[in-house]
């Protein structure tokens, strides 16, 4: 089954789990001393983190291939014009990809984004159990965790800075 056919399948069979944990929240005061005027949460999920960024004043919107909150998008190909937000957020979304795509998902980050990406990165394996359905979903996890920062670096100045739940590093990654 294809990555992108993994998630699908997850969020027509169990569409109240889908996207339901906010993965984003403790980088809340990291958004903010960032000050953005806008924001894309790419990965949104049910849009927890959309929700909490506009009650803060940021005009935000969420893109999910999945979860039908936001714009219907992939990272792979995003409908946004070049420089449309000044901030990026991509919580628990990256690992779920092919290495291949990897650098696509990035380049299209880069290009939507005007300043700043701020990251999450799951860590270890990750299933998903349906009856005899039995998907892994962190195809690129098992790297070691500074695996990330060269291919975030190409794009950007890499700063670690917190941790989500599970205590991996948020990555706050400035625009070059």
């Amino acid at each position: 089954m294809q990555e992108r056919d993994k998630y699908l399948y997850i969020y027509s069979t169990n569409p109240s789990s889908y996207g339901k944990r906010d993965h984003g929240r403790n980088a809340r005061d990291i958004i903010l001393d960032l000050k953005p005027e806008t924001m894309l949460d790419v990965g949104c999920g049910k849009g927890r983190m959309v929700e909490w960024a506009k009650s803060e004043g940021i005009d935000c919107i969420g893109c999910d291939f999945a979860s039908g909150y936001g714009v219907q998008a992939d990272v792979l190909d995003m409908p946004f014009d070049d420089k449309s937000f000044d901030l990026v957020t991509a919580f628990d979304l990256l690992e779920h990809l092919k290495e291949d795509d990897l650098h696509k998902a990035l380049s299209e980050m880069y290009r939507v984004a005007k300043k700043f990406w701020v990251i999450s990165i799951g860590f270890g394996r990750s299933r998903f159990k349906n009856g005899e359905v039995n998907l892994s979903l962190h195809p690129i996890t098992y790297k070691d965790p500074q695996w990330w920062i060269p291919h975030l670096s190409r794009y950007s100045i890499v700063e670690q800075k917190g941790s989500d739940y599970k205590k991996h590093p948020y990555y706050v990654c400035e625009l070059k």
